[in-house]
């Protein structure tokens, strides 16, 4: 059908107008973190709390000379590495503090660590770290303990639910002429935990097996379940792998505790009980790490046996 002169007319003017109208000019902005607004006509990043707009993006509002942001807000982002793997870093003033975020998943236990950057030989100790774990209000994370010392230091936690995790770096300490500035970090899942840690939810393991066990996080505690019978005599041995000594706390089936080890040891030793039943049934057998070895940082691998003495 043919089209009268006056309705093509209007078709091409249309066409024009269509090809000529302005795109909108946040669809070649990207903002990041931010929200691109062109309210005004031009594109302009409206940048989150620790960022600024930087080269129409949103960058992290980091401290001119300063590798990695001071605030929660200004965090660099971390994925796990592997467990030899680490990244270098540097606290460029005694006072400086270093903030990195990562994604924590329920019941694994993840762990940031810090050391003092290690020139090739290296065998000094200077200070160097220390690190805390926050939430997302900015507090200590529930359930995170760190332990360490002045070249090396680092904080676990088990988690309980799924969510953001923070690592704060600072100085271990504030002086200029002890304090070194450089650090390696490293950030590790080191998977769910491999033993109940109450009486309720202690793990069943045979007399006459070996069982070999980690301790982390700091103050981490596994608990073991025995079914033993009475009138029989069971030795049980637990030892530290390295320099942690290996305690233990036995208890009978109602609860009641038939052995404490010592909480302090500042020798290296095993933890020995000749476990006498006089009731049978379940008892339960709560291993931990105690305190007081020199170069221990409560975090580590240990053995335990249970062993039937009667022929």
């Amino acid at each position: 059908m043919l089209r009268s002169g006056s309705s093509l007319a209007m078709a091409l003017a249309l066409a024009i107008l269509c090809a000529c109208a302005p795109s909108d000019p946040c669809d070649v902005v990207y903002c990041g973190p931010g929200r691109c607004d062109a309210s005004s006509g031009q594109a302009v990043c409206d940048c989150p709390q620790g960022y600024v707009q930087a080269d129409m993006s949103c960058k992290r509002n980091v401290r001119k000379g300063d590798d990695h942001g001071d605030s929660i807000e200004a965090a660099t982002p971390l994925e796990f590495m592997d467990a030899d793997q680490s990244m270098h870093a540097n606290l460029d003033i005694a006072d400086d503090v270093d903030l990195f975020s990562f994604r924590i998943k329920a019941g694994r236990i993840c762990r940031f660590s810090c050391r003092r950057y290690l020139d090739e030989g290296y065998e000094g100790y200077e200070p160097t770290c220390l690190v805390e774990l926050l939430g997302a209000d900015g507090l200590k994370l529930p359930g995170s303990v760190g332990s360490g010392g002045p070249a090396y230091y680092q904080a676990a936690v088990l988690a309980t639910q799924d969510g953001t995790v923070y690592a704060r770096v600072k100085g271990f300490s504030a002086s200029p002429s002890t304090f070194d500035t450089r650090y390696e970090y490293s950030l590790v899942d080191r998977g769910p935990d491999d033993f109940g840690n109450t009486l309720a939810e202690a793990t069943r393991r045979p007399v006459g097996t070996n069982v070999s066990g980690h301790i982390e996080p700091y103050g981490d505690v596994d608990v073991v379940a025995l079914d033993v019978v009475a009138g029989r005599t069971y030795r049980l041995v637990c030892g530290g792998v390295g320099n942690n000594n290996c305690g233990m706390r036995v208890r009978d089936p109602g609860g009641e505790v038939l052995y404490q080890a010592a909480m302090v040891e500042t020798k290296p030793k095993s933890d020995t009980f000749d476990l006498q039943v006089m009731q049978e049934g379940r008892h339960t057998v709560e291993l931990f790490f105690t305190t007081g070895l020199l170069f221990s940082y409560g975090v580590g691998d240990y053995t335990f046996s249970a062993t039937d003495l009667e022929p």
